[in-house]
C-alpha cells in the first residue's frame, strides 16, 4: 500500500444515521481505528421526516461518541467553522489513526 497521508471521507444526511450500515461503519472503522472523517450534513429533515420523529437527543455528534469516536457539531452554514472542522478533523485522523465524526448542523431551503 502507499506510504502517502489520506484518510477516507464520507458524506451523508441524517437521515442515513437511522440505518444499520451507518452503525455497522462506525463500529468497523472504530474499531480497526480506520483513519475515516464521518461528515453527517444535518439539515433537520430525512427526506420528508423532520429530525422530532427521526431520532431523540440535541443532534448526532453523540452517535460518535457512543463508539468512541472524537466527534464534533459545527454550523454547517459558516463556511469557515466547516473548513476549520474538516481540518482539524484531518490532522487528528492521520495523527491517530482513528475516525472522527463531524455534525455540520444546517437548514433545509425549500
Amino acid at each position: 500500500m502507499s506510504k502517502a497521508r489520506r484518510i477516507t471521507v464520507t458524506f451523508f444526511g441524517e437521515g442515513g444515521t437511522s440505518e444499520g450500515d451507518f452503525h455497522a461503519g462506525l463500529n468497523f472503522a472504530a474499531s480497526l481505528q480506520c483513519p475515516v472523517l464521518f461528515v453527517c450534513r444535518n439539515n433537520g429533515w430525512a427526506i420528508s421526516t423532520p429530525a422530532s420523529q427521526q431520532y431523540q437527543g440535541d443532534g448526532l455528534a453523540a452517535r460518535g461518541v457512543s463508539y468512541g469516536i472524537s466527534s464534533a457539531a459545527v454550523d454547517g452554514n459558516d463556511p469557515l467553522a466547516v473548513a476549520h472542522a474538516v481540518s482539524t478533523a484531518r490532522k487528528r485522523c492521520l495523527e491517530t489513526q482513528n475516525p472522527v465524526f463531524l455534525e455540520l448542523v444546517t437548514y433545509r431551503l425549500g
